[in-house]
């Protein structure tokens, strides 16, 4: 919202309508003096009018006024959630250029404590202001009525006063002295208020997308002592960095408490990077959580999702009509009051009835009057599922992490997600993708679990979860149809333990029939886990290994030990200790009877050696629990029996067996003895035989697991087989009843034979346990459906066919609906399988009736109409060809993509599919039918002792173990542990892909940069410190000489000179001029202080402090060969300094030597004496072609006539590459244009923000490194030939054009060269500079603003350049000796990005 003074506004008359208008029509014009444009990058604008024309800042009063006023206001967010987060709206004045009116907008907003952002470097009031700020001291300063609260002030001298009133007259015009002291008394009053000010630098390379952090940190400024409002701030701006690094300090110490209101904001508005902050800062969730806490972070979700409607129509359905009514009428913003009871239920919805919820089980602590200091049981748990239903993924990641039972929670995340998505159209694809990550989170633990225990793992699979609907791993995943889990090698090693029960895995199939037909032999041909010698240890001791092997029995600490339910010896542990706070897991070991039980067994005690080993007894197992792991005791003659017997492979065989003679018994009878109402013992045999099936259909529905009777109808008819077995028995006393009477004799009949086509077709249930048929049987459920599909499309077209030709070949039929639907369907159908009547149709040799009357009244078969008998054969072809060639080959092509499409998953989908088959005969009772009928007696009697004794229902903990406390604890810390091993391995592959690497370098350089900033900050502070001193020690100087001149004049001046003071070498010698690489102001920068002078240090154009020693030109080896130098530290550089053990390495290149025109004499090989006069430090007339041996940065020292290198020792004597000794001299065209889009707009770099310049760059060939064209200037050329020939030959490839193309491209590059600007001129540090031969350059920017001049040149490699090209000016690009300094000062000069 834009505020402006109505006077000022420049075209206001365009505003002005009586009827008024939105939006406004306004034109951006150039402004007359006394005038303002509207600001176009407001969207809304308050226009102040007090009567005045033409006078600013009318509006800055009404402003301030509607600030605070907005400022009363709370943040949304805190609105959302009352109390948790309650926020004032923060305000935050940004100062960019401005004139007067915004030093007294700065004025009264510090004065209103409003923090203030200044935008150094934007030009006008904002560089004063900054200026200020900059220059003045701060001291901490007690605040008045705050007891140990102190704030930050700005002092303003009279010097730094006098210099803001000469900006401000400067800047804003002096002409009026009180104007000059209004606006210093704002600047000065503002700058004292030193808290509340910020400065941010524009022009740094961040500053596009760091503005939001600068008001951030200006408000946490302003808030220095208060840090839940610095907190606060920072959450509602979703700023976590900011708040680990400038409010979680290391002095900082937060007490219980302070954070939990945040922390519940932060999880209610999803800021996961907050809750990990609040969670590494002490935070515990276990205090945090309450059960109030959490009734309320459901009571406030947001109204746009899936969670919100399920609570919603479960909150109707819990509340009477009249309360319904009343919520109908409320608006829909209404938040709703939610009880835990209520979330249970839309749980239990979404996983099923098998699930129980937490909060059913226990419903005085989740009651909706809890007391609120009432703690929930597991706080993870709740807010990870808060967050799955919310599908938040991130912040459900966390919480996962911090949890415990990684493998249960991820997969109750993946069957909610799956669950949701198919209510939610909108998000399902979301969703299901992260269900599929929850997914591979628990195949990813498990597969980890797997690795370090299988025997472990697999009771992880089975074991009862109270908090999660006291069901198992295994069964969640079923229920989530989790493919991937269930065909793990755990699941299935698993369910092949389960499947043999307590025998061997490796039984053979040819025993297993042999013990079933001669049952004697069990004892000889059956092997059981406990013969097979298997490991002693069922679970080992955390961190048991190698080292633990050698500690003897005798030093082993004697324990107590208990035998647990499960059948493990768990070592007592002492009274009081708990065991989920320590990570030292107690010691289980697998002495016990290998068998899953809930009765308590009795103390194993120690025995000797010699004593007799303990037999192995049958448990007394309810119906359901399991028994398959190895007890390791001596098994007894009845118990083999006994085990064998009770296996589900052999009471699955047995009923296989019993299931064929069953059916032999029913062909029997309808082919040979089915005689009306007479009933042979066979029939009655077949009769109590489907009696007991009836039995056993109503025990498997009894005991599935859902609980209200709805709900185990929906799971019984879920199962396909099952509808099987209801049509069986129902066509079969459908047929039995009418096998009584005459006249249904024959429907009696015909039932009984399609009731056991039915029977028979149930008999491939069986092949669902192999392999290799499994798969098969999937196929042909999937095909099935297909057909049914096809079958609708193919009906359509019999339909219109056989309508069509049945009204054409027989018209006016009259004989009946049934005599004409058979007339339509018969011939229509039976014509997709070849059978073509084609002698009916044309009446060819057809026996027919030609009467139509006389056929109808004898009811014999019509001839065809003399119409149908050519055309009905046409329709026929149509019929065929769409039939038989279009719709069978599509039918054809589904059977193909079916199969293929369950060949991909053939294997993981029958290791699904074959859990159904094992459970079913893990519950079925040993007996098979029809001597199934006792064990139904027997269950039915234990019922009713069960229910009157209000024990649980038989089959309430299926192939589920329930373990003890400690052994339950155990568990959960070992699978903890497995799961931070899969994190840790986790991150460790993350860590190593390319762009991790990428990111974490990234951030590693983003440090030192900041640590960088903060060193030169420190350094600058330290100048203006010296800077003072010397100031101080100036205006000593001047009072002293002042008293020697008047001592002087009183005749008391000494008669004896001061003694000097001797000065080091270091010290005596001369300071060198500065290079001209150094940045210096430039008309870029007039008007306001370079950030140089801000910083008080001096830099060169790479933005390094200046070092008045060379780098490069120290480096070896040498280039283009391997002669190392002498190594010169950097205090032995400059020639005054001593260094006696120098030993510079003398080398000249054979190129140079050989005597080239470019290049002197060797002077190296000769004497002193014998050496020639060279005309060193002027223009040396006696070479040949006058060469300029003057140095651009001064005149150097000649020692026995070789000339010395100003900037002091390289470590090596003669010329190298070089061909000249002293200044070798060389020019730079540094040829420039902006870089353009395809639409040839300039491009403008996302981090800067600037245009991005191009220059013509080139590959040396010599190191292979990219630079910008160039080369020496031989004698007697000037400047401009050499950066015109050098950059056509080594970039346009001049030497290898033709002498007409030469012209061309002279001319061309004299209109290209006619204007340049020099950048740089001076000593170059290159690694080819010697002792006595380096490099001065001067490089001129030649700038094609349009891009239109260089079109006229393709680019070439000639001369020294391997490669050409135009690269973008940046930074980060490595070039050849100095050239990065140079385009960094060309960028400047264009303010283009670098």
């Amino acid at each position: 919202i834009g505020v402006a003074t109505w006077g000022i506004v420049n075209n206001k008359d365009e505003l002005v309508k009586a009827e008024g208008s939105f939006p406004a029509s306004y034109h951006l014009e150039d402004p007359p003096p006394g005038r303002a444009a509207l600001d176009p990058n407001h969207s809304h604008f308050i226009l102040v009018d007090d009567g005045t024309n033409e006078q600013f800042g009318k509006e800055i009063k009404l402003r301030a006024e509607l600030e605070k006023r907005i400022s009363e206001h709370k943040t949304r967010a805190s609105t959302q959630a009352p109390g948790s987060s309650s926020v004032s709206i923060p305000v935050v004045l940004l100062a960019l250029q401005g004139g007067p009116g915004t030093l007294e907008t700065v004025y009264q907003g510090v004065s209103n404590n409003t923090p203030a952002v200044i935008v150094e470097g934007s030009g006008g009031a904002a560089d004063i202001i900054a200026y200020g700020f900059n220059h003045s001291p701060e001291d901490l300063v007690a605040v008045e009525g705050h007891v140990g609260k102190k704030e930050i002030v700005g002092h303003v001298d009279k010097q730094l006063q006098e210099e803001l009133r000469a900006k401000l007259a400067a800047e804003f015009g002096g002409n009026d002295p009180k104007k000059l002291d209004k606006w210093t008394m704002w600047v000065v009053e503002s700058i004292k208020k030193k808290q509340l000010l910020s400065i941010f630098e524009i022009d740094s390379r961040e500053s596009a997308k760091n503005i939001d952090v600068a008001m951030l940190r200006a408000l946490l400024r302003a808030n220095k002592d208060d840090y839940q409002h610095q907190l606060k701030l920072a959450l509602a701006w979703n700023r976590s960095d900011i708040a680990e690094t400038d409010i979680f300090t290391a002095d900082r110490r937060w007490k219980q408490g302070e954070l939990v209101e945040l922390m519940y904001s932060a999880i209610l508005e999803d800021k996961v990077n907050f809750v990990k902050l609040f969670l590494e800062n002490g935070i515990s969730l276990k205090d945090f959580l309450t059960v109030r806490r959490l009734q309320k972070l459901y009571s406030e979700i947001p109204q746009s999702g899936i969670l919100f409607d399920m609570l919603q129509k479960q909150l109707r359905e819990r509340t009477s009509t009249l309360t319904l009514k009343k919520s109908m009428r409320r608006p829909s913003t209404a938040k709703i009051s939610v009880t835990m009871d209520d979330v249970g239920h839309v749980i239990q919805s979404l996983m099923g009835e098998i699930y129980v919820p937490l909060y059913e089980r226990n419903p005085d602590r989740y009651s909706p009057d809890v007391e609120p200091t009432i703690l929930c049981e597991d706080p993870t748990r709740e807010l990870f599922l808060f967050c799955v239903l919310l599908n938040r993924q991130e912040m459900a990641r966390l919480f996962w992490e911090e949890g415990k039972e990684g493998v249960a929670a991820a997969l109750v995340a993946s069957k909610l997600l799956k669950s949701m998505a198919q209510d939610d159209t909108e998000l399902s694809e979301e969703m299901l993708g992260h269900a599929d990550k929850f997914e591979e989170l628990a195949l990813g633990v498990l597969n980890e679990c797997w690795g370090e225990d299988e025997l472990r793992t697999q009771l992880l699979l089975v074991r009862e979860l109270y908090f999660w609907g006291e069901l198992t791993c295994l069964r969640i995943a079923i229920s989530g149809h989790h493919l991937n889990f269930i065909a793990h090698s755990a699941c299935q090693a698993l369910l092949n333990n389960i499947w043999m029960g307590k025998m061997a895995l490796d039984t053979s199939m040819i025993r297993l029939f042999t013990c079933i037909f001669i049952p004697p032999l069990v004892p000889a041909l059956i092997y059981f886990r406990e013969d097979q010698k298997e490991e002693e240890t069922l679970i080992e001791p955390l961190g048991a290994g190698s080292h633990n092997e050698s500690i003897s029995p005798a030093r082993r600490p004697v324990v107590a030990r208990t035998r647990t339910t499960a059948g493990m010896i768990v070592d007592d542990i002492p009274e009081g200790q708990e065991l989920n706070k320590s990570m030292e897991m107690v010691v289980v070991h697998s002495g016990g009877s290998g068998f899953i039980n809930r009765r308590q067994a009795p103390p194993v005690p120690h025995r000797d050696l010699g004593e007799e080993e303990e037999e192995y007894e049958a448990p007394l197992t309810e119906e359901g629990e399991l028994d398959f792991r190895s007890s390791g005791k001596k098994i007894g003659l009845l118990t083999r029996f006994y085990l064998f017997y009770d296996a589900p492979i052999t009471t699955f065989m047995h009923n296989v067996l019993s299931y064929i003679l069953f059916l032999c018994l029913y062909s029997v009878v309808i082919l040979t003895e089915f005689e009306q109402g007479v009933l042979s013992p066979i029939d009655y045999t077949l009769v109590v035989w489907i009696f007991t099936l009836i039995c056993e259909e109503i025990r498997q529905l009894i005991t599935t697991e859902a609980r209200s009777v709805s709900g185990k109808l929906l799971e019984y008819v879920g199962d396909y087989w099952n509808l099987f077995d209801l049509a069986n028995i129902v066509t079969f006393i459908v047929a039995f009843a009418f096998r009584f009477f005459d006249s249904t004799f024959t429907v009696a009949r015909v039932l009984y034979n399609l009731n056991l086509m039915i029977f028979f077709f149930r008999l491939l249930h069986i092949f669902y346990i192999s392999k290799e048929m499994g798969p098969k049987l999937i196929m042909i459920a999937r095909m099935l459906k297909d057909l049914i599909f096809f079958i609708f499309i193919l009906m359509i077209f019999i339909l219109a066919y056989g309508v069509a030709s049945q009204a054409i070949l027989y018209p006016h039929e009259t004989r009946g609906f049934l005599h004409v639907v058979r007339g339509i369907l018969h011939k229509a159908y039976f014509h997709v399988y070849g059978e073509l009547f084609l002698d009916e149709l044309m009446n060819d040799g057809f026996t027919c009736q030609a009467d139509d009357a006389i056929a109808m009244a004898t009811d014999d078969q019509r001839c065809p109409s003399d119409v149908g008998t050519w055309l009905v054969p046409i329709l026929l072809g149509l019929y065929m060809l769409v039939t038989n060639v279009l719709l069978l080959n599509l039918l054809i092509a589904m059977f193909g993509y079916t199969f293929e499409k369950v060949q991909e998953n053939t294997d993981q989908i029958w290791k699904f599919q074959r859990y159904d088959l094992i459970k079913e005969y893990s519950d079925r009772p040993p007996l098979a039918p029809p001597v199934i009928i006792f064990s139904h007696i027997f269950l039915l009697f234990r019922a009713m002792i069960m229910g009157c004794c209000k024990k649980c229902a038989p089959g309430e903990h299926v192939m589920k173990v329930k373990l003890e406390e400690a052994e339950r604890k155990q568990l959960i810390l070992w699978e903890y542990l497995n799961s931070e091993n899969y994190l840790q391995q986790t991150r460790r592959e993350q860590s190593q892909e390319t762009d991790e690497r990428v990111r974490q370098t990234q951030e590693e350089v983003d440090e030192l940069k900041e640590l960088a900033n903060e060193q030169d900050d420190r350094l600058t502070r330290l100048e203006e410190q010296m800077l003072k001193s010397t100031m101080a020690l100036d205006s000593i100087v001047q009072s002293q000489v002042w008293i020697i001149k008047s001592l002087q004049q009183n005749n008391l001046a000494a008669k004896e000179p001061p003694p000097e003071l001797e000065l080091s070498p270091a010290e005596k010698a001369p300071r060198p001029a500065l290079p001209s690489l150094t940045r210096e102001p430039t008309t870029m920068n007039l008007g306001k202080r370079p950030k140089t002078q801000q910083k008080g240090r001096r830099r060169t154009l790479d933005g390094q402090p200046i070092q008045e020693i060379h780098q490069k030109a120290r480096t070896s080896p040498y280039p283009c060969c391997d002669v190392q130098r002498c190594p010169v530290p950097d205090d032995k550089v400059p020639w005054e300094v001593p260094f006696s053990s120098y030993r510079p390495v003398n080398y000249t290149a054979d190129c140079v030597l050989a005597g080239p025109a470019w290049a002197d004499v060797d002077l190296m090989s000769m004497t002193q004496d014998e050496r020639p006069f060279l005309m060193f430090n002027q223009m040396d007339t006696l070479s040949k072609g006058a060469v300029d041996r003057t140095s651009l940065i001064g005149t150097y020292k000649v020692d026995k006539k070789l000339p010395l290198n100003p900037k002091g020792r390289t470590g090596m004597v003669g010329r190298g590459l070089l061909g000249r000794f002293g200044p070798n001299h060389a020019a730079d065209p540094v040829v420039t244009r902006w870089k353009r889009d395809n639409l040839g707009n300039k491009e403008v770099h996302s981090d800067t923000g600037r245009n991005v310049l191009e220059f013509v760059a080139i590959q040396r060939k010599d190191n292979s490194l990219w630079a910008i064209p160039g080369g020496m200037v031989e004698p007697g050329e000037n400047l401009s030939m050499t950066l015109k020939n050098e950059f056509g030959e080594e970039a346009l490839g001049k030497l290898e054009k033709t002498d007409q193309e030469r012209k061309d491209m002279t001319r061309k590059l004299d209109k290209l060269f006619q204007q340049g600007k020099e950048v740089f001129k001076g000593y170059s540090d290159d690694p080819r500079n010697t002792d006595n031969a380096w490099i001065e350059t001067t490089a001129i920017n030649y700038h094609d603003e349009e891009g239109y001049l260089m079109q006229n040149f393709t680019l070439q490699a000639g001369d020294d350049a391997g490669a050409v090209r135009w690269q973008d000016v940046d930074g980060n690009a490595p070039l050849f000796a100095s050239h990065q300094a140079i385009l960094k000062h060309v960028a400047a000069i264009h303010k283009a990005h670098f």
